[in-house]
């Protein structure tokens, strides 16, 4: 992931703070994102919308067939065996965006 994330940022011309500012990260966060000393998968997606590649692609390193223009929808056995690759920490960060997610949905209806 970490290379993945460092080429599409060059490809876009944008250097860690220009990225950083766009995804609501520190330079920091990019730059361990991009030497590999962090794993965080908690801003995967605003990334890759920033740097227009598929989230599915950045994450893993390989596109979906199946995605069509939608940047990250997995059928059942790929979710799984992705799930299976996080460490605790990353399902749980994972499952505590949901949850946020989930609570911002409900009170808008």
């Amino acid at each position: 992931m970490a290379e993945r994330i460092r080429s599409a940022r060059l490809k876009s011309s944008l250097s860690q703070l220009q990225l950083a500012r766009e995804t609501n990260l520190t330079q920091q966060m990019i730059s361990k994102l991009e030497s590999g000393n962090s794993q965080s998968t908690s801003a995967i997606f605003s990334i890759a919308k920033t740097l227009g590649v598929s989230a599915h692609w950045l994450w893993l390193g390989t596109e979906n067939p199946n995605l069509g223009s939608t940047p990250f929808i997995y059928d059942d056995k790929i979710l799984a065996a992705a799930w299976d690759t996080l460490s605790d920490q990353q399902r749980a960060e994972i499952c505590n965006h949901i949850m946020q997610l989930s609570e911002r949905n409900s009170s808008k209806q």
